[in-house]
């Protein structure tokens, strides 16, 4: 289980930026930093942009986790299990292209979560002089990081709400994200966005106050509390 205050940013995902020089208002652009394969899809697609000057060329690695956050436990996936196509691309400045990645693992009910790294790497290597008498790239290699979350092909979507007790549990075998917001005319800027995995219980205090509060599965928002009126 991880939180995140407001609802735009991704806790579960964590960006590693490898910079030797440069702005990092113009590099690589991925979205979301999670993102998922729906139990019944064939492929998920991730796009990735160009927001650089110049040309780059894009590499993918992948590495099995058994669940994102602190202290992962790292694998290399079975062969086969995941794969991905293009191999690399090359993207002009402003351009973008889409990674699919296609899953042929097993068909059970465990869900499995996979660190995907994309490498963006200059297409010419331009360097200044460092003052000790060095030299410096002008444009870096960067590294972002991503988690691409496979539901289990037999998937469970469930949960619970105890507003007495204030909690909200994944009782299912996939996560999903909940938000809460407390008060009936709260911005999605001051609410909290919590991303639970299975088994994952929240407990706050606003869960047993007035609030609109959803569940969001799959893209779809699921209103777990009537306390609000409809606006």
């Amino acid at each position: 289980m991880s939180r995140r205050r407001g609802v735009t940013l991704i806790k579960l995902a964590l960006a590693s930026l490898w910079l030797l020089a440069a702005p990092l208002a113009q590099a690589i652009s991925v979205g979301n930093l999670t993102f998922s394969l729906a139990s019944d899809a064939e492929f998920a697609a991730k796009r990735v942009i160009n927001n650089n000057k110049s040309a780059r060329l894009y590499r993918v690695s992948i590495v099995g986790i058994d669940r994102p956050g602190g202290h992962e436990v790292r694998a290399r996936p079975a062969d086969g299990e995941l794969l991905f196509a293009p191999r690399q691309l090359t993207l002009q400045a402003g351009e973008s292209e889409y990674f699919k990645f296609y899953y042929h693992g097993p068909k059970d009910n465990r869900e499995r979560y996979y660190r995907v790294s994309f490498r963006e790497i200059p297409t010419r290597n331009l360097v200044m002089r460092a003052p000790a008498g060095g030299q410096i790239s002008m444009e870096p290699v960067v590294v972002m990081d991503t988690i691409l979350v496979v539901r289990p092909r037999q998937v469970q979507f469930k949960w619970a709400f105890d507003k007495a007790a204030g909690s909200v549990s994944n009782t299912g075998n996939t996560w999903f994200k909940l938000l809460i917001k407390p008060g009936c005319d709260t911005t999605e800027e001051e609410g909290d966005a919590w991303y639970l995995r299975p088994g994952d219980v929240v407990r706050q205090p606003s869960l047993r106050k007035p609030g609109n509060h959803y569940i969001i599965y799959n893209e779809k928002f699921i209103k777990i509390s009537n306390d609000c009126p409809v606006k």
